[in-house]
């Protein structure tokens, strides 16, 4: 199955070349999570999320495989489409909100590009 999300908004916060993560949330995030995510709207309306590890993302160009999905990230997304995606080795207390991602590179994210959810 895939869901598809089209990219709305990037905050002026919310991609820093040093830290490789990028917090997602849904249009109806506060301004102030705005400021520090990169915002995105589903197509489908009430989209049903079952990522795991295996799973696969793609953004741009680019297909990453989940190395790890934490317990929260399914719900998370479903209702507020929130996910903190980490391109980063798994740390020894991973993020429950996170999923972090292989390979270990930062996309480029801009307006309008889409990520698919493949699982």
């Amino acid at each position: 199955m895939t869901i598809t999300s089209k990219i709305i908004e990037i905050g002026p916060n919310a991609i820093v070349e040093s830290d490789p993560i990028a917090i997602l949330f849904g249009p109806e995030a506060t301004s102030n999570l705005k400021s520090v995510a990169v915002i995105q709207d589903f197509e489908d309306d009430h989209p049903k999320f079952n990522l795991k590890r295996g799973s696969q993302i793609k953004i741009h160009d680019t297909t990453y495989t989940i190395t790890f999905c934490g317990e929260l990230v399914n719900a998370n997304l479903q209702g507020v489409g929130h996910v903190t995606l980490c391109f980063t080795p798994i740390p020894e207390t991973p993020l429950e909100s996170a999923i972090y991602l292989s390979p270990e590179k930062f996309p480029k994210f801009s307006v309008d590009d889409k990520i698919t959810y493949i699982f």
